[in-house]
Order: structure tokens, then sequence, then C-alpha cells
């Protein structure tokens, strides 16, 4: 089903977010109807399968910054764009830099190898009660690893140590995202309302 355009609204992230809407990437306040998936954070408890991905990935470290102080260079926009082409992901680079500069995401996940070099990104939203980890961007070399699963499982851990109530983990579906059904406390925006997947 395609995207279904809400006009700017006076509402803020977080009711939008409780809406099932998620925020357009190229015009901050512009939001979307396109099957949103959360983690309850009340009731959090990691699954074996979740710390099977923490230990494959143990190998990789992170630290998060916040967002304005991360110093964007055009040697990281071209190297994220390069990314997103071998991905053959349909993420323009002026995407790339309108989400890293002007939206209203305001953390950042920076990921390194063993080997210290930098090999992914997550930009995330951060309220006093809510987070969205929104984009991520990796080496394609890390497609088929399970990195890219860890860094959403990352921010609902961080997440929940803060003591937030949900943690928005973007889009859902057989083909998009699905496996995001496995963080814990998976809900996704279905009838209009939250519920949890049914087998």
């Amino acid at each position: 089903m395609p995207p279904q355009f809400n006009l700017k609204n006076n509402l803020s992230p977080e009711e939008n977010y409780q809406n099932g809407l998620l925020p357009q990437r190229n015009k901050k306040g512009l939001y979307y109807h396109q099957s949103s998936c959360r983690s309850n954070l009340k009731n959090f408890h990691l699954t074996s399968e979740n710390r099977r991905i923490i230990k494959k990935t143990q190998n990789f470290s992170f630290k998060q910054i916040p967002l304005d102080k991360f110093q964007y260079t055009p040697l990281i926009q071209k190297t994220i764009s390069s990314w997103t082409k071998q991905l053959n992901w349909n993420f323009p680079t002026s995407s790339i830099k309108y989400v890293f500069s002007q939206h209203i995401f305001n953390q950042l996940y920076i990921w390194q190898n063993q080997n210290k070099q930098i090999v992914a990104y997550n930009i995330c939203y951060f309220s006093p009660t809510i987070s969205h980890g929104a984009y991520v961007f990796y080496s394609p070399k890390l497609k088929h690893s399970n990195l890219p699963i860890r860094m959403v499982l990352q921010v609902t851990i961080d997440s929940q140590k803060l003591g937030l109530k949900y943690c928005y983990m973007g889009r859902f579906s057989t083909n998009n995202g699905y496996y995001k059904r496995n963080v814990p406390g998976f809900q996704h925006f279905i009838n209009h309302s939250w519920q949890s997947l049914k087998n």
C-alpha cells in the first residue's frame, strides 16, 4: 500500500507517532501512514534470539552523540551515498543531507568494527517519553550480517534503560523490516490501533 501523506499539523511528534504516523524524510513536520511499528517498553525482556544477535555483534562498538554535535562532512555524505547506491536503496543524497542536518532527529549512533573503522550510522529521535530509530546507513559488506538488526535492537535497549514508554522503529511489513517482529514488546499499527502481532 502506498504511503498516505498528511499535511503539516499542530500535533507534537509524540502525538503523531502515537497516531501511527511516521515523519517524511524530506520535509520537517510532514507525516505519513504506512504500517508503523514500535516496541512497548513497559514489559521489556530480551529473548534468546535477541541475546544471540548481541553475541554475534560483540566485535562492533558504538557511541551515541547529539546529532547537532556531529560534523557532517562532504566525505561522510559521499560515503553514505555510495552505501545506499550499492544497496539499491531509493535514498537520494539530498535526503541524506536533510535527515542529518534539518529534521527533528536529535541523536546519532556511530558504529565501528574491531579495526575502529566506521561502518554504520543510525539517526534517531529521542524525547522524554519516546524514541524513534529512524534511519540506518551501513556498509554494503554488512548487508547479510546481524549488525542492522543489532542497530535497531540497541536503540530499544537504551530507550528502556532511560525509562521511555515506547521506541518506534519505522515501517513494518512482510517485505519491509519483518525482522523487527522479534524486538521485545513488538506492536504494529493496524486498523487504527496499536496491536501485537498475531501468529
